[in-house]
């Protein structure tokens, strides 16, 4: 990849990164205030249940950094171009994923 795609590529970086850190943040005042059931993700509920927050949050850090090392691997191996639209894919799955989970989450609350 080219400088400027490196630039776009770090910066949707940060971008999941900070919507997967809302998501988490804003599911800790979920189940503070509603419960683990207001969780709609059964495999993070049972893990909340089974270990409580900081596995979660665990676990939500060991996912972006998995997910960063795929992006980081992809990036900076030769172009080709469905590498180039994987990582695009990669990325806007995981934004998206946390922008609708604290979207999510904060609509259970009643603030969205």
């Amino acid at each position: 990849m080219d400088d400027g795609a490196m630039r776009v590529v770090v910066a949707a970086v940060v971008v999941m990164s900070v919507a997967q850190l809302l998501d988490l943040a804003t599911f800790d005042v979920m189940v503070r205030q509603l419960g683990v059931r207001a969780e709609a993700n059964p495999l993070v509920g049972a893990l909340f249940g089974a270990y409580g927050l900081r596995v979660v949050a665990i676990a939500k850090i060991a996912l972006l950094a998995l997910i960063s090392a795929i992006v980081a691997v992809l990036a900076a191996a030769p172009a080709r171009r469905w590498q180039t639209a994987l990582v695009g894919i990669v990325l806007a799955f995981a934004i998206l994923a946390g922008v609708v989970g604290s979207a999510s989450n904060t609509a259970a609350v009643g603030l969205l």
